[in-house]
Parts: structure tokens; sequence; C-alpha cells
């Protein structure tokens, strides 16, 4: 798998949880068990972007979408 995964939070989310795809593409992951696609973790709320690798060591990035601009403004500011 050459594209690198997205999870897009909200405005106000700070925890995530999502599916690996790489690992459910995976046959074999079926065997294991679904639960070790899952990925679990946090983005800081002035964070526009962020990373996490699953269980696996697939990379997966995190982006926060839904901000209004004056926010995005006045975090860069100060």
């Amino acid at each position: 798998m050459s594209e690198r995964q997205h999870i897009w939070v909200g405005p106000e989310v700070t925890d995530f949880e999502a599916s690996c795809d790489a690992c459910l593409a995976r046959r074999d992951i079926w065997s294991v068990s679904i639960r070790s696609a899952e990925v679990v973790g946090t983005l800081r709320r002035e964070a526009d972007v962020g990373f996490t690798t699953c269980r696996h060591g697939h990379r997966i990035v995190v982006r926060r979408v839904g901000r209004p601009l004056r926010l995005v403004a006045s975090t860069r500011r100060g």
C-alpha cells in the first residue's frame, strides 16, 4: 500500500479511534483478530496535524478539519 491513511477529526476532538486500512486489507489479519487493526490515540486541541502508528507499524496521518479561521489565526499568533 503506497498511499498513507488519514484519520480526520473535528475542531474540538482530542481523542480518536479508527481502523487501520492497511491492516484490514491483509487477509491474514482476520485469522488473528479484527481488534489488532484498531488505532486509538489523541491529538492536542491546538494541533492541526499529527501522526500515529498502528500495532503492525503502518504510519497514519491525523488531520483536524472544520476549525474556524479566526481560531486558527489566534493559535498561530500566541
